[in-house]
């Protein structure tokens, strides 16, 4: 699923060059004031001519250009990564394609190559809270999941850039309860409970980090950090507050398809059917051309999510 997803992804990015590539070999022409108009003219009387005989208007139109899966249908992945990268080494400041190709090597597990194109994003654009987020995430996959050094420092960074930011303050907090900084984690967890109004999916997860955190502090029995359950319950909560911090930024601000899909195919995996259908229809309201949405409407509808709205 994830390598459909990345394929997607790449195949937009192909589509978008492809078409720019197109663009620039175009160029004007003395004789075209002439044969333009009279292929235009000529083009027009044959349409006509054939759709009379052959023409069905109750065919629904479906441009290539906004099918992505058609593109991926013979894509292989490498190659596709290939082609983007060749012509990222060629145009290194096309800030579109570091974009595009970011998240695909996060989720092929490339995180030095992920770090290198976040690290791109960040050089040709202003740094933002998810932005920064991005990287340390990449530097903490490559580490651990420690959030120790530059990735502190960016999360930091991030959780100053925007006093709302769930995603990076989750890390933050998550970090200090690893090294076992009980006042700094409880410090941290109450921060973020703040920032809800008590009924966010992730405030259930924060409260429970914040009593963890208070026993901690407190000298109450705690699993250790290095046992299973708490790595997993460390894990859960980082892993929750990406999610929830996506969510809260798109709820708030709106933002590009690509991260909508991000969304609802979370929400799909952490089991949580209800928030995937809304983030699902909140989509649908920016996005209202299905023929934009083709990978999200594939999404939901393998997750049995309602095309029209509401959860089946």
């Amino acid at each position: 699923a994830e390598a459909v997803a990345a394929k997607a992804e790449l195949a937009r990015e192909l589509l978008r060059q492809q078409r720019e590539a197109g663009a620039k070999l175009v160029r004007p022409r003395t004789y075209e004031a002439i044969i333009v108009p009279v292929s235009i003219a000529l083009v027009m009387v044959i349409a006509f001519v054939t759709y009379a005989f052959l023409g069905n208007p109750g065919l629904p139109s479906q441009p290539f250009a906004a099918r992505p899966e058609a593109a991926t249908a013979n894509l292989s992945l490498d190659d596709a990564l290939k082609t983007i990268e060749a012509r990222l080494a060629a145009a290194p400041d096309d800030l579109k394609g570091w974009t595009v190709i970011a998240p695909v090597y996060m989720r092929t597990g490339r995180y030095s190559d992920a770090e290198r194109a976040f690290r791109r994003i960040l050089a040709l654009s202003p740094p933002t809270a998810d932005s920064d987020t991005d990287l340390a995430e990449a530097l903490m996959l490559q580490n651990g999941g420690q959030a120790i050094g530059e990735a502190a420092t960016l999360l930091n960074a991030a959780a100053a850039l925007d006093p709302s930011h769930v995603r990076s303050r989750f890390y933050l907090a998550g970090e200090a309860m690893r090294i076992r900084d009980f006042a700094a984690a409880v410090s941290r967890w109450t921060a973020i409970i703040a920032l809800g109004k008590g009924d966010e999916p992730w405030m259930a997860t924060a409260k429970t980090g914040l009593a963890d955190a208070e026993a901690g502090r407190d000298g109450k029995p705690f699993p250790e950090p290095t046992t299973a359950g708490a790595a997993d319950a460390t894990q859960s909560a980082a892993i929750h507050g990406m999610v929830d911090g996506l969510a809260a930024r798109l709820a708030r601000d709106g933002g590009p398809l690509p991260d909508w899909t991000k969304l609802v195919r979370s929400e799909i995996v952490l089991g949580d059917i209800s928030a995937a259908q809304k983030a699902y229809d909140a989509a649908k309201k920016d996005y209202p051309d299905a023929g934009d949405r083709a990978e999200l409407d594939g999404i939901a509808a393998q997750a049995g999510l309602k095309l029209d709205g509401g959860a089946r």
